[in-house]
């Protein structure tokens, strides 16, 4: 019964970090350019400590760290694939 309610909490977990992700970027991206939308990101990051000797609590840091990563490369990869305007 603990190791199903485990495993719920973690997929639940899962899916809550995705959709987090997701609304983070979509935040940052209500910004006026893109370049203000990186720095956003980088802004309300977090600082925590990139290196970690793997306990829960460390490895837990990390994955709200990897969350803003993920939503820059969202951001990155929307602004190139904008055409180029010439004037």
């Amino acid at each position: 019964m603990v190791i199903e309610e485990f495993l719920e909490w973690q997929n639940e977990t899962k899916t809550a970090i995705e959709l987090w992700t997701i609304r983070l970027k979509n935040e940052a991206l209500k910004q006026g350019s893109y370049e203000e939308a990186i720095d956003y990101l980088n802004r309300n990051c977090p600082d925590l400590p990139r290196d970690y000797q793997g306990s829960a609590n460390k490895r837990f840091q990390s994955v709200i760290r990897s969350m803003f990563d993920e939503d820059k490369k969202m951001v990155y990869d929307e602004a190139q694939s904008q055409e180029i305007k010439h004037e």
